[in-house]
């Protein structure tokens, strides 16, 4: 997938994978080695659809095996609800910096993935980005990444004399209060610090992934009726200014086989 090298309002979100590569198993906030997303935000050309992209996934995937490449773990998300200016996300799960590098280089020197970007660019007009990404908490059911997921994200920017201190101590206490429900046993929640930055990208950004819509929407509701909702809302907001949107996402390249 390539890009056209245009700033973008939002950067993208993520992945439930990261789970699978940076061996997640813990249910509060936890120093982890942050995993790294490399994310492709597009808008369709006219007259593509979902099936053109998944036709063009496959011919990557052939070039990929030709070339002796496995690729890395992916994900395409689709605009649910939100005032975005593009409607899906292509996103590529990456362990760490080094393998994101060791990634781009073998596409680069392998001759086979050569055409892979010209065939993505007949789907959808693209702009990429990298985001570093951390776990905020992973619920106690939570057995790893789901094919299909509900993810609400929200790209935020810090408020005034709000410092990394700050946004530790907003962390805990989201899992403490996430922790002491039922109805995030299997939700995940992330954070994402970009790496390549425009001039209105967030200063950071969460994400959420939960089975599907009515998990979503049943946990927003517990935290709200929740003993502690009401003091983690009004914590949220006076650290950060973030707008949310909604996504289906489907996981559309499986990875390396563990």
């Amino acid at each position: 997938m390539s890009t056209t090298n245009k700033s973008h309002k939002l950067l993208a979100y993520l992945v439930a994978s990261l789970l699978a590569l940076t061996g997640i198993n813990a249910n509060a906030a936890e120093a982890q080695p942050p995993g790294l997303l490399e994310s492709f935000l597009c808008n369709f050309n006219d007259g593509q659809d979902m099936d053109d992209l998944l036709s063009a996934r496959d011919y990557y995937l052939r070039q990929a095996e030709k070339a002796g490449i496995t690729p890395e773990p992916a994900y395409v998300w689709t605009l649910f609800k939100g005032d975005l200016d593009f409607e899906l996300i292509w996103h590529n799960v990456h362990a760490n910096l080094a393998a994101f590098g060791a990634s781009t280089d073998a596409g680069g020197a392998a001759p086979e993935m050569a055409s892979v970007g010209e065939r993505f660019n007949t789907v959808a007009t693209c702009r990429s980005g990298i985001m570093a990404i951390s776990q905020v908490f992973l619920g106690s059911d939570n057995d790893g990444p789901s094919e299909q997921a509900f993810v609400s994200a929200f790209g935020c920017n810090l408020r005034p004399g709000v410092g990394p201190d700050n946004i530790s101590d907003l962390n805990g206490h989201i899992s403490s209060v996430l922790g002491g429900l039922d109805t995030h046993k299997s939700f995940v929640l992330f954070s994402g610090t970009p790496m390549t930055p425009g001039p209105t990208t967030p200063d950071l950004l969460y994400f959420g992934v939960s089975d599907n819509a009515s998990a979503w929407a049943n946990g927003v509701d517990a935290i709200g009726s929740s003993a502690g909702g009401p003091t983690l809302g009004r914590h949220f907001n006076a650290t950060l200014d973030c707008a949310q949107s909604l996504w289906f996402s489907q996981q559309v390249v499986e990875g390396p086989a563990e």
